[in-house]
C-alpha cells in the first residue's frame, strides 16, 4: 500500500511540473547673382542712364543722359560733361572687350561741352543731357565706334568717364542677320534634401524684380506679367536698379507686345521643382550655408509657404504653355563626369525625372530633339547619351566647335554634327561665346541697363557685318545668356525689343537656324576643351558620396515599392543625389560639401524614423509568456517592410519563440509585435532587439536592450509542493481513520469502570471468536 501511494504522489508532481502556464505580464504599448561692377575709368563720377538712339545714321542726333557726382572733397561750381570718340571703328570684336574693360586708351577726340548748372557739394549729384549731331563727328563708315562721356572741373581736371559704344549705319550696311534666342529658366541647385533650402533669398527671386521674375516677365513679352510685387521680409534687400525713363519704359512695353520675338525657353526642371516645393507647406532654410554640419543637426529657420512662388508658377504655366520648350536633365548634372565614372544610372534617372517634373508642374513635355548640355560643352560619350534619348540638335558654346583659322568670325552659327550609327548628321547650334559673356557682364547696378543694351547692339552689329559666308544674308546668331543670368529688368526687355528694332537683326525661331550649305566646313569637329576634364566634377568628388549612396540604398531597401509609382515614390532621395551631381558644383566645392553632408544627415534621420519604441523592464511571472514589442514608422509618405531581430543574452536561461516576420508598417503607423518567451531559470537577463531589411542588413548601428526578470518558477514550486502535500494527505487518510476507529473500539470495550473480567458472557465477544458447536474456538477466514 505504501509503495502504491508513493507512486501516485510522484506522478501527480510530474504532471504539475510539465503543465503549461500562460500568464503574459507585459502589456502592449500604444537666387540671386551679384550685380556687375560699374564700368568706369574714374571713381564713379559719371553715370550713363540712357543712350538714344541705340544706332545712329548721319542725320541723327545722339542724346546721352545720366548723372555726374562730385567725388572730390571740395565744392564744384563749374563742372561740365563732353563726348570723347574716334573716327575709326573697331576692326575686330575682341577689341570690344579690351575697350570695355578699360585696358585700351580712351578715345582721343572730343566734341561738345555741356555745363552742369548746379553747384555740387562733395558727394552731391546732378543730372546732365548731352546732345551731339552725328554729322559733326565725321565718322568713317558703317561700324561700331568707341565713345565715352567725360566729366571735368572748370580747370580742366577730369573727374571721371564712362565708356560705351556707338553703332553707325550707312548705305553700305549688310543685310540683317537672323537672331534666335534661347531664354534660360535655370540656375544652380537651391535645395539639399527636399525640404531644406541653401539660401533664404530664393523666394525673393520669384517676385517682379527678382531674377526669375525678371526672366519670366521679359521673356513672355507681354508688357510684363502680374508677378508678386511684395518683398519677402526674410530676404536681404536687393540693390535698387536704375529704371529707364517713362518714355523708354512705355516704348519697351509697346514694342514687346507688338514684336513677339520668337523665344525658345530652356528650363531646368529641378528649378521648377524648387519653386513648386515652396508652394506646398512650410520649408526650412539653412542659417549658415557654409557652416560645417557634418554629423550634426543643421541650424535652420522655418518659413511659411511662398505666395510669390504660387503666382510665379501660375504665370510660368501660361507663358510656357504653347512656346517652344527645351529641357536639361534634372538639375543639369555633369553628364560627362557621370558617364566617365560609371554613374550611368544617375544620368538615366536625370532624364526620366526631368520628363516627370515637366509633366507634373507644367503639364507638358519638352522638345526632346534639342539638348542643352551644361556649360555648352559635351564629349562624344555625352553626345551619344543625348542622342540615345532623341536629341539631334545640340545648343553648344561656339568654342565647342571653333571655326577654322581662315573662317574666323564668319563661321556659321549652325554646323553639321556627326551622330553615332546614323547616316544623317545632327546639328550643332553654336551660341556666340563673346555675346554670352557680354550679356552676363552687365547686371543690376546703376546705369547697367543702358550700358548692357549698348554693348549688345555693338556685339550684334559686328556679328552681322561678319556674316557667315553667305553673300545673300548676314547669317545667323544664336543668343544664349548664362544659366544663372540676373539682368536688370530694363536690360532684359531691351535686348528682345532691339532684336526686332535694330536694322541689322531679324528675329528667328531656333528651329529655323540651319546648317550652312558651303562645300567646305568652316568649323572644326566637336571637341571637349582641355579645360573641360579638369573642371568637370572629379571622380573623387563623386566617389566621396559613396557612403551616402549606401545609406540611400539601405533606406530604399525597406520601402514597399509601387510598380506604377514615380522615381520619388520608390527612390525618394534620387532628386537630392542628382542635385549633388549638378555641373553647378564645379566652382562651388565648399557649398557642395555642405549640401552633401546635409543630405547624408537627412537620410540617417529617415532611417531612424523606422524604429523600435523602447519599453520598461519586463517581469515574466510564469515560465512561459508573451511580451509586446512596439514598432513605429514615423515617415509621412512611405510604407516600409522590416524584419525584427530578437535574441536572449542567455539562451539557457530565457529563450525566444517564433513571431511574425517580416512586418509591414504604413506611413505614420505604430504596431505591436507579440513575442513568446520561455524561462528555464529564475533571474534577470537581457533581450537584444534590432530592425533589419529583409536581407538581414541592420537599419541602425545601435540595438534596443530590454531587461526581462523571470519570477514564475518560484510561484510554480509553491503550487507543486501544495499539490504533493494534498496527495499525501489523501493517501494517508484511510489508515489514520482505521487506527482512530480501533482506538475508539478499545475505548468502548473497557468502559468507564475498566475492562470486564474473564467470566464475561460469550455473547460479548466478536462473532469471529464465538465457540463452534464442538466447543472449540474458530477465526473467520475473511477477517
Amino acid at each position: 500500500m505504501r509503495r502504491f501511494v508513493h507512486l501516485i504522489a510522484v506522478t501527480t508532481t510530474a504532471a504539475f511540473a510539465l503543465a503549461p502556464l500562460s500568464a503574459p505580464s507585459a502589456a502592449p504599448l500604444a537666387d540671386t547673382a551679384p550685380a556687375a561692377a560699374d564700368n568706369t575709368d574714374g571713381s564713379g563720377a559719371v553715370l550713363v542712364d540712357e543712350i538714344s538712339p541705340r544706332a545712329v545714321g548721319a542725320d541723327d542726333t545722339l542724346t546721352l543722359s545720366g548723372r555726374v557726382t562730385n567725388t572730390t572733397d571740395s565744392e564744384l561750381t563749374d563742372a561740365s560733361v563732353r563726348l570723347r570718340y574716334t573716327e575709326v571703328p573697331f576692326e575686330q570684336r575682341s577689341e570690344l572687350d579690351t575697350y570695355d574693360d578699360g585696358e585700351s586708351d580712351p578715345p582721343e577726340q572730343t566734341h561738345g561741352e555741356t555745363p552742369i548748372d548746379t553747384e555740387l557739394e562733395a558727394g552731391e549729384s546732378a543730372t546732365y543731357e548731352l546732345e551731339v549731331d552725328v554729322a559733326d563727328l565725321d565718322l568713317g563708315g558703317a561700324g561700331v565706334y568707341p565713345i565715352a562721356v567725360e566729366a571735368r572741373t572748370g580747370s580742366g581736371t577730369e573727374l571721371g568717364s564712362q565708356r560705351t559704344f556707338l553703332p553707325y549705319q550707312d548705305d553700305s550696311s549688310p543685310e540683317p542677320a537672323d537672331i534666335a534666342w534661347v531664354w534660360p529658366l535655370a540656375g544652380g541647385p537651391h535645395r539639399t534634401d527636399d525640404d531644406t533650402y541653401l539660401h533664404r533669398d530664393f523666394p525673393q527671386s520669384l517676385t517682379a524684380d527678382g531674377r526669375l521674375g525678371t526672366l519670366l516677365s521679359a521673356g513672355a513679352q507681354e508688357g510684363g506679367l502680374p508677378l508678386a510685387p511684395e518683398v519677402d521680409d526674410t530676404a536681404p534687400p536687393q540693390e535698387e536698379s536704375a529704371s529707364p525713363t517713362d518714355d523708354d519704359a512705355d516704348d519697351g512695353a509697346e514694342g514687346d507686345a507688338d514684336s513677339g520675338v520668337p523665344v525658345t525657353w530652356a528650363v531646368d526642371p529641378a528649378l521648377l521643382d524648387d519653386v513648386n516645393r515652396l508652394t506646398e507647406d512650410s520649408y526650412e532654410v539653412l542659417a549658415e550655408p557654409l557652416a560645417d554640419v557634418e554629423g550634426e543637426d543643421p541650424e535652420t529657420t522655418e518659413h511659411d509657404s511662398s505666395g510669390a512662388a504660387q503666382v510665379w508658377l501660375e504665370q510660368a504655366r501660361d507663358a510656357l504653355g504653347d512656346e517652344t520648350l527645351v529641357s536639361t536633365p534634372y538639375a543639369s548634372p555633369d553628364i560627362p563626369a557621370l558617364l566617365a565614372n560609371g554613374r550611368e544610372e544617375d544620368a538615366e534617372a536625370a532624364m526620366t525625372l526631368s520628363e516627370q517634373k515637366l509633366a507634373d508642374i507644367l503639364g507638358r513635355a519638352a522638345d526632346s530633339s534639342v539638348a542643352w548640355p551644361a556649360d555648352g560643352h559635351m564629349d562624344t560619350a555625352a553626345r551619344d547619351f543625348y542622342n540615345e534619348h532623341g536629341a539631334t540638335r545640340f545648343v553648344l558654346d561656339s568654342s565647342a566647335m571653333p571655326p577654322h583659322p581662315w573662317a574666323e568670325e564668319s563661321a556659321p552659327a549652325a554646323a553639321p554634327l556627326s551622330l553615332p550609327e546614323s547616316e544623317e548628321d545632327g546639328t550643332a547650334l553654336l551660341a556666340d561665346s563673346q555675346l554670352t559673356d557680354a550679356l552676363a557682364q552687365h547686371g543690376r547696378g546703376p546705369g547697367q541697363a543702358a550700358l548692357g543694351t549698348q554693348r549688345f547692339a555693338a556685339e550684334t552689329a559686328m556679328l552681322s557685318a561678319a556674316g557667315d559666308g553667305d553673300s545673300d544674308s548676314g547669317g545667323s546668331i544664336v543668343a544664349v545668356p548664362p544659366r544663372d543670368w540676373n539682368p536688370d529688368p530694363a536690360f532684359a526687355r531691351n535686348v528682345l525689343r532691339d532684336s526686332d528694332d535694330l536694322p541689322w537683326l531679324e528675329p528667328a525661331a531656333l528651329e529655323d537656324v540651319r546648317s550652312g550649305s558651303t562645300d567646305e566646313p568652316q568649323r572644326q569637329e566637336l571637341s571637349y576643351p582641355a579645360r573641360g576634364t579638369p573642371e568637370q566634377l572629379s571622380g573623387s568628388y563623386l566617389d566621396g558620396s559613396g557612403d551616402l549612396r549606401e545609406e540611400v540604398r539601405l533606406f530604399n531597401s525597406i520601402l514597399v515599392k509601387d510598380e506604377e509609382g514615380s522615381i520619388e515614390d520608390n527612390d525618394p532621395y534620387r532628386p537630392a543625389l542628382l542635385r549633388l551631381s549638378s555641373a553647378a558644383w564645379r566652382e562651388e566645392e565648399k557649398l557642395a560639401s555642405t549640401a552633401r553632408d546635409l543630405v547624408d544627415y537627412s537620410v540617417r534621420e529617415s532611417l531612424n524614423q523606422v524604429r523600435i519604441i523602447p519599453t520598461e523592464p519586463v517581469t515574466l511571472a510564469a515560465q512561459r509568456g508573451k511580451i509586446g514589442i512596439p514598432l513605429a514608422n514615423d515617415l509621412q509618405d512611405h510604407t516600409v517592410r522590416v524584419d525584427l531581430t530578437m535574441f536572449s543574452e542567455n539562451n539557457e536561461q530565457l529563450s525566444v519563440g517564433d513571431y511574425p516576420s517580416p512586418i509591414e508598417l504604413g506611413p505614420e503607423t505604430k504596431t505591436t509585435v507579440y513575442v513568446p518567451l520561455e524561462a528555464r531559470v529564475n533571474g534577470r537577463t537581457v533581450l537584444h532587439l534590432d530592425l533589419h531589411n529583409t536581407t538581414g542588413e541592420p537599419l541602425s548601428s545601435g540595438e534596443v536592450l530590454t531587461p526581462v526578470n523571470a519570477t514564475g518558477l518560484g510561484s510554480q514550486a509553491l503550487i507543486i509542493s501544495a499539490a504533493g502535500a494534498l496527495v499525501l494527505v489523501i493517501a494517508l487518510a484511510p489508515r489514520a481513520l482505521r487506527k482512530w476507529a480501533r482506538k475508539r473500539a478499545r475505548s468502548g470495550q473497557d468502559g468507564p469502570e475498566g475492562p470486564t473480567d474473564s467470566g464475561a458472557s460469550d455473547d460479548n465477544r466478536p462473532s469471529s471468536e464465538q465457540p463452534n458447536q464442538t466447543g472449540g474456538s474458530e477465526r473467520d477466514p475473511e477477517a
